[in-house]
């Protein structure tokens, strides 16, 4: 045999060995996947569900119009939770329909299984020795990680940002001192590429920016160790060890060039979600996901196991202590792992499963780093007994997280996972059959009750999968406000509901539950409860119908039905009593808010806020009606004297003109005062109304017609720059 026919003959038995273990993953993960999928009877809910509907939705405008479709994903690039990442899936759906099997092999063929090749390619960037060995044994380690499958197997696909930020460390591992100009700008696109992705990436950029720094300040302080040494024994001739503060230079404008390529790209590709996540107070706003330390320790304990975690730690500090990883990157991914776990442990403390990939990576590399380092530095019995006995471990740790058992077991095994199943499949299903004869026109349902068990989604998922695609939408369930640092009071949602389904016990999110929040965050969801409950007086406007419905846990859902309109007096006092029960102020209300439509099913809200004090209110057309919207209520503090102002429009020059009506209200719901103005095409005068009296709580503004008819589209007021003066 030649050179050349040995050569060839290697080359030719690493494709096939290379070509079974990737054949070994594929049917793995088809195999897992599958079997767990197929294993679940539920109707998904919140996160569970929204990116596979919205994948779903995606693929089927492809079908039906790609123009309207790319229109669609372009424009989704300005909201919090763009098309982007669904893009890859299409073709697969298109392809093997929109069964959620099918949704999930999509995700876990196109967007995890890459990335654990690339964890596989890192750790063997990591680990110098056996470069073939150590990247497969990685990658078929990944697979003994629950967390690797559980978020994919839930529904997110969140996966997809994670190998953007894996391929952006592989390209810096291969070249820490980017001495090539090029990988530059690569490192910024591929981090814009996962934030642009998924917003909550943008941390991994910060851990990503911060590990290199830190990196390069450590390397700084060595050259100076070295320069010192140097100038004693004239020995090290290195110029970066004679030009520390050159080095220290050239590699913070070498860091700055890739933040500001990834800051330009996002910019230009998502300019308006950019500045929103520049500027918008996203701990404050999601602050009721953010559980206290002791709960999320306790949460990721569980996510992985305590003896996870153990190994992880004994894997880097004995990998770096024995010398055996490349120094540079045991140096970078370790900081990494820290100040990621610093983010998401002690800084932000999200609980949520998905969160957790971005922590799966410094675990597995940790593990590998364990097996590699015990492989290379132990001998004989005690090396087989490490590996054996760690290799047990993380078998039956993986077969605890996923297995279809409820199991009890020690923090030092992961938490139960199985897949979801409703014991109450087919009561559900009821439900949602009656709620649809109840309202086969799309009147709205409020839902009072937000858990994991029993939500508006759930009900909006089971009917989806229940009927036809041109006849799901028709169940209309209001299901916000839900959360208290989030939402908003849910007094116009109320008040526009004919029928209330309300469950017993209160139905919350809690500390246990997957999709979780902190406690005393639903304060918005149980005044509802309550209010039907303790027979407020709204509640007397609702009728309770002789049916019931018995869901799992012990959960009996009734359902009212409106008999009469409530009047203004009753919504103020109703008003009073939420505020007085829910005792900070929800997150997003505004100081106006309309009587008539709600700001989560209006595509149109009639009020927004221009600045600080002032707001813009246009009566839009109420949705599923011909009626405009045309009462405001103002929450704000108010004086003994108030005076509104405001400038007035009406567009359409056909419409007559309108009145204008401002009306003053205690917490008993007693008119104080009143006032009113008249206003037409004619008018030169804007908005300017008094009313006085004592202990006034809120002010009622109501556009009115001129007429004894109802106000129609052609006569939609605009009143820009509405002020309040105390």
């Amino acid at each position: 045999m030649g050179v050349f026919d040995f050569v060839s003959f290697k080359l030719h038995k690493k494709f096939i060995i290379d070509g079974f273990f990737l054949f070994l993953l594929v049917l793995v993960t088809v195999a897992v996947t599958s079997i767990y999928v197929s294993s679940e009877h539920t109707f998904y809910w919140w996160d569970y569900a929204g990116y596979n509907t919205a994948t779903v939705n995606t693929a089927n405008l492809f079908r039906d119009s790609p123009d309207k479709a790319w229109g669609g994903v372009i424009d989704s690039l300005s909201k919090e939770k763009n098309l982007l990442i669904s893009l890859p899936l299409v073709p697969f759906i298109l392809l093997f329909g929109e069964s959620r099997l099918s949704y999930i092999l999509s995700v876990s063929l196109i967007y995890v299984l890459p990335f654990r090749l690339l964890l596989g390619a890192i750790s063997a960037k990591l680990i110098p020795v056996y470069p073939r060995r150590v990247f497969w044994s990685t990658v078929l380690l990944s697979l003994l990680i629950p967390m690797s499958w559980i978020p994919t197997l839930r529904g997110y696909l969140d996966t997809g940002g994670c190998v953007f930020v894996a391929l952006a460390i592989l390209v810096y591992l291969q070249d820490v001192k980017l001495k090539s100009w090029w990988n530059i700008p690569l490192i910024g696109f591929l981090l814009a590429a996962a934030i642009l992705l998924r917003r909550h990436f943008a941390y991994s950029a910060i851990a990503f920016f911060g590990a290199a720094t830190l990196q390069v300040f450590i390397e700084f302080l060595v050259l100076i160790y070295r320069r010192e040494t140097a100038l004693s024994s004239s020995k090290d001739k290195d110029v970066a060890v004679l030009f520390p503060y050159r080095f220290l230079f050239e590699s913070g404008i070498k860091l700055g060039l890739i933040a500001a390529t990834s800051l330009t790209i996002l910019m230009l590709l998502a300019g308006d979600f950019t500045r929103s996540a520049l500027t918008v107070d996203y701990r404050n706003l999601y602050v009721a996901w953010s559980l206290p330390v002791n709960d999320i320790l306790t949460r990721y304990a569980d996510f992985y196991g305590l003896g996870t975690w153990l190994l992880v730690v004994i894997g880097f500090s004995a990998g770096i202590l024995t010398r055996i990883l490349v120094p540079a990157a045991a140096i970078f991914v370790s900081l990494f792992g820290v100040l990621s776990l610093i983010e998401w442990l002690l800084v932000l403390r999200y609980g949520y499963l998905h969160y957790t990939i971005h922590l799966t990576p410094i675990a597995l590399l940790g593990l590998s780093t364990f097996f590699w380092t015990t492989w290379l530095t132990l001998k004989g019995k005690v090396r087989y007994l490490m590996l054996g006995v760690a290799g047990l471990y993380l078998i039956v740790n993986a077969a605890v997280g996923l297995i279809p058992l409820k199991i009890d077991v020690s923090r030092m095994f992961v938490g139960n996972f199985p897949p979801l199943v409703r014991s109450d499949y087919d009561e559900v299903v009821k439900l949602v059959e009656f709620l649809r004869k109840l309202a086969p026109n799309e009147e709205p349902i409020y839902i009072a009750g937000a858990s994991n068990s029993f939500n508006a989604n759930i009900l909006r998922q089971a009917n989806r999968k229940l009927n036809p695609p041109e006849g799901w939408w028709k169940l209309n369930t209001i299901g916000r406000p839900q959360i208290d640092s989030r939402d908003t009071y849910p007094l116009p949602e109320l008040l526009q509901s004919q029928y209330a389904v309300v469950a017993t016990p209160f139905q919350q999110v809690l500390p246990s539950d997957e999709q979780v929040l902190r406690s005393h965050e639903q304060d918005v969801v149980k005044v509802v409860y309550d209010a039907f409950t303790q027979n407020w007086e709204i509640a007397r406007d609702f009728q309770l119908l002789p049916e019931q419905f018995k869901l799992e846990n012990g959960v009996t859902v009734r359902v009212y039905r409106r008999v009469k309109a409530t009047d203004t007096a009753t919504a103020v006092r109703t008003l009073d009593a939420m505020q007085r029960q829910i005792v900070d102020r929800p997150g997003t209300q505004l100081d106006w808010i309309s009587l008539h439509q709600s700001i989560y099913t209006s595509a149109n809200y009639s009020v927004s806020q221009e600045s600080d004090n002032l707001y813009k209110i246009v009566t839009h057309s109420i949705k599923n009606s011909q009626k405009l919207d045309t009462s405001f209520l103002y929450l704000g503090s108010i004086l003994d004297k108030v005076k509104v102002t405001g400038k007035l429009n009406l567009p359409n020059q056909k419409c007559p003109g309108v009145v204008l009506r401002l009306t003053l209200w205690d917490k008993q719901g007693k008119l104080i005062d009143s006032a009113e103005m008249a206003y037409g095409q004619k008018s030169a005068i804007g908005l300017n109304l008094l009313v006085e009296g004592k202990n006034p709580l809120y002010l009622l503004l109501e556009v009115l017609s001129s007429s004894k008819q109802d106000l129609t589209n052609q006569c939609q007021l605009e009143i820009n720059n509405l002020a309040v003066s105390r």
